[in-house]
């Protein structure tokens, strides 16, 4: 079975990880996704062997809280996370307001040079300039008491992750600092006055309240923008009204729209959004759908028409019955969907997982190595020229802890996916996963289906040919042969025969036969391969299935009592942006192949007008499937875009599966991708869209592991004995090393640099 747990705590990938890893080991589990953006955790589980009591025991155990998944509107999510971040954002604010009230105080002696060290009450002014630094620190760190929670916490768990590095910088800071702070104390009670500036000019206190408080400030930044890229999620939600007109006992009543019931007879007015899917009873109407496809045309609605909430009604007013509401309504499919692909994580992501295991550890470790080396350094006597070789070696360690970065890593994947599917989303295309994303990425054949893909599907009777019997009677015998299927063909002549006023019965039993036609006791009616199977003799009707054929129509022969009794010419029409579609694809240097169940000519003629050279005709629907796997064979990265029920193996069994939003739900749940308005130009723009998030996460990797890679080092004093004039970068030294409050400004611009790149795809245009 597969639960959802709500997960707090979680601040980087190494808690990401953490969770991953203390839920993976538990018998029974098959399978662990975290989400650090999402704050949740699915789990896929054997009930028999391990209960959701045992599952979050295991996170607790870990340092995190973790309950079920509370099922919550959208709306109200959305609310939540706005007003934590307003919280956090006042927290932050005092925080920032104290840092600069004690850091006049801490950088005042230096600045201005008072007291004076000739002062003979220099020991009792920094005594009480230190016990005033003291009196803002308190402040800063109860606001900011959520690191040093989070951080020991999972410490004590054995499970470390950044706030963990946080709270030991501060804390070893702060503890230094009271040290120092104890010995100026003594050294002015001794009249000490050497051992009072030694420790009063080398204090740094202010590092362990300006360590939580910029890392404070970067999470809030972090935070901030990670909230705009799931805007285009926070805009579908935008689009439900709270409001809804239903018609009960002649009257209009206005209700909440959550309380709509499927039946219900729903009034809209002009201006008004649809506030659920439904199908018009009286009344006509134009609608935007832009919301829903990404096209600002107007649709024309009028009755039997679907509308489909969160879609505009632009002019007239109409009256129609709800269908689906809620949950079910398409409009809420496409906002789970997104959700679920930006909470889903990318096969290249798991190298970073591996890396969060060990990554925070690892620095304690480096951390520890730098002090003491540096202690070494400065006893054996290397360091001359130093005068506090303690000081620096502390300093250098804390720096060590507070520019290591797992955020960056934790954040390169998830927030470029989430922009991406909310961007597919803004155009009408939906993107299921993560890993739909990458593979996409690298596709290099585009595989259509004809019908109700490359065509609009919308067939009609062009050409009706009989052999010794009556038109009608040749049409009446395919009606009733037809008359019970969904498919394009069947349905073209039946609404013919229909259109004709022929009187036919749906009552005939018949047998389907998957990609050649329809049988029954005496008739049938299908393709060449299905005449030649029941021993018809269909030689003489070859040419005139040979001339409707290189017209590019459809030619079925219908039999009565094993003998050919007629043709009947089905034509259909292409969509308009298919000749575009393939032209772009074409040069964006992808192979472009068609398959279809139709005959050999026809589905030639076809590809011709399209400008597709490679054509697979006669298909059944394990055949294409075939197909795609020799194409995978041939080491081809393939894409399929279909519609139908029969194309759904081979969506499943290409790389990557697309279908048409128009296309039956078998088709789309077997698809990775969804074009709600099945425009064919969506696959080159979704190719485009993937390259660009892909290429996203590739930069935003290869950005946290750099910046780990130089800065680590670079604060562990590799440029110690490059020489600098002493500013307020490299503190009160000569030498070119990284302060605590620069290695934290350094931390948080890593993640928010992470933020920022993956915001960029919002600007990313179909062309």
């Amino acid at each position: 079975m597969s639960k959802r747990f709500d997960v707090s705590g979680m601040t980087c990938s190494a808690c990401q990880a953490n969770v991953t890893r203390a839920v993976a080991k538990l018998a029974g589990v098959n399978s662990v996704n975290v989400s650090l953006l999402g704050k949740s955790m699915n789990v896929d589980f054997d009930d028999s062997i391990v209960t959701e009591i045992q599952i979050i025991d295991a996170v607790t155990k870990a340092g995190y809280s973790c309950s079920l998944y509370v099922n919550k509107t959208l709306k109200a999510i959305e609310n939540e996370r706005k007003a934590a971040l307003k919280k956090k954002r006042n927290k932050v604010l005092l925080s920032v307001l104290l840092l600069l009230c004690l850091m006049v105080f801490s950088m005042g002696p230096m600045i201005f040079s008072y007291p004076s060290m000739d002062d003979p009450n220099y020991g009792k002014i920094m005594i009480i300039d230190i016990a005033i630094q003291f009196a803002f620190i308190v402040p800063i760190i109860i606001l900011n008491f959520n690191h040093f929670f989070s951080g020991f916490k999972s410490l004590f768990h054995f499970h470390p992750n950044m706030d963990s590095l946080v709270a030991l910088g501060s804390t070893v800071s702060l503890a230094y600092g009271i040290y120092s702070f104890v010995m100026t104390i003594i050294g002015e009670v001794a009249h000490d006055h050497m051992m009072v500036m030694n420790n009063a000019m080398n204090i740094y206190i202010e590092s362990g309240a300006m360590i939580p408080t910029i890392v404070g400030l970067g999470k809030y930044l972090e935070e901030k923008a990670t909230l705009k890229t799931s805007s285009t999620i926070a805009s579908l939600i935008e689009l439900l009204p709270d409001v809804a007109t239903i018609k009960k006992n002649d009257k209009q009543i206005e209700i909440q729209s959550s309380e709509l019931k499927e039946g219900d007879i729903v009034v809209v007015k002009p201006g008004q959004t649809i506030p659920c899917d439904g199908i018009v009873l009286n009344g006509f109407s134009h609608v935007d759908e832009a919301s829903l496809t990404g096209e600002s045309k107007l649709i024309k609605k009028e009755k039997n028409d679907k509308v489909v909430g969160a879609t505009l009604n632009k002019e007239g007013s109409f009256e129609f019955k709800a269908t689906s509401v809620g949950k079910n309504m398409v409009m809420s499919q496409i906002i789970d969907l997104v959700k679920e692909a930006s909470q889903s994580k990318a096969p290249i992501s798991r190298l970073a997982d591996k890396i969060s295991l060990v990554f925070v550890p690892t620095v304690m470790i480096l951390s520890l190595i730098t002090f003491i080396v540096w202690v070494c350094l400065g006893y054996s006597g290397v360091i001359k020229d130093n005068s506090n070789h303690l000081n620096l070696a502390f300093q250098l360690a804390i720096s060590v802890l507070v520019i290591s970065c797992p955020c960056a890593l934790g954040l390169a994947t998830p927030v470029s996916i989430m922009v991406g599917t909310g961007k597919g989303a803004e155009y009408g295309v939906l993107v299921r996963s993560a890993e739909a994303f990458e593979r996409l990425s690298k596709v290099d054949t585009v595989v259509f289906d004809k019908t109700g893909t490359l065509t609009k599907g919308e067939m009609t009777v062009v050409t009706i040919k009989p052999f010794g019997v009556e038109e009608d009677s040749l049409l009446k015998i395919a009606s009733e042969l037809e008359s019970k299927s969904e498919h394009p063909l069947a349905r073209a002549i039946v609404s013919f025969a229909k259109n004709k006023k022929i009187e036919f019965t749906s009552n005939l039993l018949c047998n389907y036969v998957s990609g050649k036609g329809v049988i029954s006791s005496n008739a049938l009616i299908g393709n060449t391969a299905l005449m030649e199977e029941n021993f018809i003799d269909y030689d003489f009707a070859k040419k005139d299935e040979k001339e409707l054929s290189s017209l590019g129509y459809t030619v079925l022969y219908v039999a009565l009592n094993n003998h050919l009794i007629g043709l009947i010419a089905i034509g259909d029409t292409l969509k308009d942006d298919s000749i575009r579609a393939v032209s772009t694809l074409k040069k964006m240097g992808k192979r472009v192949v068609m398959l279809t169940g139709d005959n050999a000519l026809t589905a030639k003629c076809i590809a011709r007008k399209i400008g597709i050279d490679e054509v697979y005709s006669n298909v059944l629907p394990n055949q294409k499937e075939e197909i795609i796997a020799k194409l995978q064979e041939a080491e081809k990265k393939v894409l399929m875009v279909g519609d139908g029920v029969n194309d759904a193996p081979s969506l499943a069994k290409a790389d990557v599966g697309a279908s048409v939003g128009s296309g039956t739900d078998v088709a789309k749940n077997s698809s990775d991708i969804i074009l709600m308005n099945d425009s064919n130009e969506d696959i080159p723009f979704v190719i485009s869209l993937s390259q660009k998030v892909n290429k996203t996460i590739k930069q935003n990797l290869l950005w946290a592991f750099l910046y780990n890679i130089i800065l680590i080092p670079l604060a562990a004093g590799l440029l110690y004995w490059v020489k600098v004039d002493p500013n307020w970068f490299t503190g009160s030294q000569s030498h070119l090393v990284l302060t605590p409050m620069i290695a934290s400004l350094a931390m948080s611009f890593s993640s928010i640099t992470v933020v920022c790149n993956a915001l960029r795809i919002k600007l990313f245009k179909k062309k």
